[in-house]
């Protein structure tokens, strides 16, 4: 597994530069067992998704390096009007963190394990907005 800490360090270093995510976590489905998906979610990935997502892709591979990169199954966003964001906001609040949580079910999936860095919207960013 991906060391939390450099993607911890990996957020805070792309918040810094394109703004902050309202949802930043590893998340193990119960149908994948031992592959993690980084699911993501800010305001700034909303505008030309795949541009920011490419975007993006970069930043985190710079900031953690290629090898840890290829460790993720894959990237996933969620789009800022997304119900299960809403349900996933109102379950844990968590600033810049590290929130484990094991057999759930977020974004209707069967959820093994998480680790969540942040969930919480950025200052000034309504609830359900894009």
């Amino acid at each position: 597994m991906i060391a939390t800490s450099k993607l911890q360090k990996a957020m805070r270093d792309i918040t810094a530069t394109k703004g902050a995510f309202t949802l930043f976590g590893l998340f193990m489905r119960a149908d994948a067992p031992g592959t993690w998906d980084l699911v993501v979610s800010a305001p700034w990935l909303e505008k030309g998704k795949l541009k920011a997502l490419g975007e993006f892709a970069e930043m985190l591979a710079k900031a953690i390096g290629q090898s840890s990169l290829q460790q993720l199954s894959r990237i996933v966003t969620v789009n800022e009007n997304d119900p299960a964001l809403n349900a996933v906001l109102s379950a844990f609040s968590v600033d810049d963190g590290a929130v484990r949580i094991q057999r759930s079910n977020l974004f209707g999936l069967e959820i093994e394990d998480a680790i969540i860095f942040r969930a919480r919207r950025p200052a000034g960013t309504p609830e359900g907005a894009a």
